[in-house]
């Protein structure tokens, strides 16, 4: 693989498009300080990009002023003028974007040892202590494991993994969502237990979503083969392939296993949001999970609706006021809380 900059290897962490490569290169650049004072020029840059911007807008972007929007009395949303720059607003939702970016960062350097030098020793003494990760609503998290597998998680996630893999198993737990580039070794299988499944691999890449608060388990094959357990037997065992979705229903006790488009499916590492005849009621889970908001929609026959469509690296707003057009609904904000309902 070509050489990349550093500056090119930051853009793509920040924008999730970084390949498992790409980020062991951007991981091994942070022993550089050379490379290091170019990321936090890249990170002043950036910074002084989004004051710029926010600045120079007429109006605040994310300020809920559609014409749909009702506001309760105990939200009054403040318009920003464009020559006040003397307003705290602008400012916090600046700092908040340069927060984002130095988050990335910090939690790369977190997956390191606090002294380089003697990684190597640290590693040898074999440390079976287990390490738990979790991401909150709102944020995703990239990290390579013990034996250089990589894996994405999205929001509401969490990981369980040993600081080094044994000489015979390589065995984590998740719940949640999370892309996996799982390097292979013949001798060394990969298992991945997820609520009361288990998933075994040698060398693929796949997803996989197990969310506690959603009845479905889902996994889908982005390259190469994935056996699927669904009992602690191994009765109900299922070999996946390239391009194969499986989702199982633990309460009807059914498996389905379709053929899937794979971007379709990662498309939340681009930052992309698709619903496909999505229920309403699901679509109130994921929007809370991917925006860290809280997120009410009422009404049995509103909740039964589905919903098909595309937002990509779109804001809340646009997405709300997208489903309610779609809907016939309207929205409304109160106790800090996106109402939706007919």
């Amino acid at each position: 693989m070509n050489k990349m900059n550093p500056e090119e290897l930051f853009e793509k962490l920040i924008n999730n498009k970084i390949t498992r490569e790409e980020f062991e290169q951007l991981i091994d650049g942070l022993d550089h300080e050379d490379i290091l004072a170019r990321y936090e020029i890249y990170l002043q840059a950036q910074f002084q990009k989004e004051i710029d911007k926010h600045f120079n807008e007429k109006e605040d972007e994310n300020e809920f002023t559609s014409s749909k929007l009702k506001v309760s009395k105990k939200y009054t949303p403040k318009k920003i003028k464009k020559k006040n720059r003397s307003g705290n607003y602008p400012i916090a939702a600046v700092i908040v974007v340069f927060v984002g970016l130095l988050f990335s960062i910090l939690f790369i350097l977190s997956q390191r040892d606090p002294n380089p030098q003697h990684t190597y020793v640290a590693k040898a003494k074999l440390n079976p202590e287990l390490i738990t990760k979790s991401t909150p609503n709102g944020r995703k998290f990239r990290m390579t494991l013990d034996d250089g597998s990589f894996v994405h998680m999205n929001s509401a996630s969490n990981i369980i993994y040993p600081n080094k893999f044994d000489e015979k198993d390589r065995e984590i737990e998740i719940s949640g969502e999370a892309y996996f580039d799982i390097k292979r070794e013949e001798s060394r299988p990969f298992k991945i237990k997820v609520k009361d499944y288990s998933v075994e691999v040698l060398g693929t890449s796949f997803n996989i979503q197990a969310y506690d608060d959603e009845v479905d388990f889902a996994v889908t094959v982005e390259s190469g083969t994935v056996k699927v357990q669904l009992d602690a037997e191994g009765l109900n065992t299922t070999t996946l392939e390239k391009g194969q979705k499986l989702i199982f229903n633990p309460e009807t006790n059914l498996t389905e296993i379709i053929e899937s488009k794979t971007e379709d499916e990662l498309s939340w590492r681009e930052g992309i949001l698709k619903f496909d005849s999505t229920p309403m009621s699901k679509v109130e889970k994921i929007l809370e999970r991917w925006y860290g908001v809280k997120l009410v929609i009422e009404g049995k026959d509103l909740r039964k609706r589905s919903i098909t469509g595309t937002h990509k690296n779109k804001n809340i707003k646009s997405v709300i006021e997208a489903l309610t057009f779609a809907t016939n609904s309207k929205y409304i904000i109160e106790n800090n809380s996106i109402i939706i309902k007919n």
